[in-house]
C-alpha cells in the first residue's frame, strides 16, 4: 500500500508536467504567425492598399478606422482582413480580438467582428456610395 502512493504521486507529477514542454514550441509557431500577420497588415495599411488608417485601441472593442482600400476590396477579402486584424490584436492566431469598424472619412461605424463573426452594417453601402459620389 505504502508504495503504490509514491508511484501514484510520481505518475501524477509526470502527467501534469508533461503538457509543458509542448508549450514553448507552440509559442514560436504563434509568434511567427503573428510576425507574418503584422507584415501582411503593413502591406494593407497607411503606406500600402489604404485598407486602414488608424487604431483606437484606448478601449474595448477595438475601433479600426477603414479607408477607401477597404471600400473597394471584395466582401471575402474585407472578411479575411477583419479577421486576420482580429488574430493580431489578440495576440494569438486562434483567439480573436472585438473590433469596431468605422469610416476614416465620416466616422460613422459601418460594421463589426465579434461573437457572431464578421458583419457590415445596412448603412455601410449607402456610405460608400456617397463617398464615391463625393469623389
Amino acid at each position: 500500500m505504502k508504495l503504490t502512493r509514491p508511484v501514484f504521486t510520481a505518475l501524477f507529477l509526470l502527467l501534469l508536467l508533461l503538457p509543458c514542454g509542448a508549450g514553448a514550441q507552440d509559442f514560436k509557431k504563434w509568434e511567427a504567425q503573428l510576425s507574418e500577420y503584422r507584415q501582411w497588415l503593413d502591406v494593407v495599411g497607411l503606406t500600402g492598399s489604404r485598407f486602414w488608417l488608424r487604431l483606437d485601441s484606448s478601449r474595448r472593442p477595438h475601433k479600426v478606422y477603414v479607408g477607401e482600400g477597404f471600400d473597394k476590396a471584395a466582401y471575402e477579402l474585407k472578411e479575411q482582413f477583419v479577421e486576420i486584424f482580429s488574430h493580431y490584436l489578440a495576440g494569438h492566431p486562434e483567439k480573436f480580438a472585438l473590433i469596431d469598424l468605422f469610416d476614416a472619412a465620416t466616422g460613422a461605424a459601418i460594421g463589426e467582428f465579434g461573437w457572431g463573426g464578421f458583419r457590415l452594417y445596412p448603412n455601410y453601402r449607402w456610405l460608400a456610395q456617397e463617398s464615391a459620389r463625393n469623389d
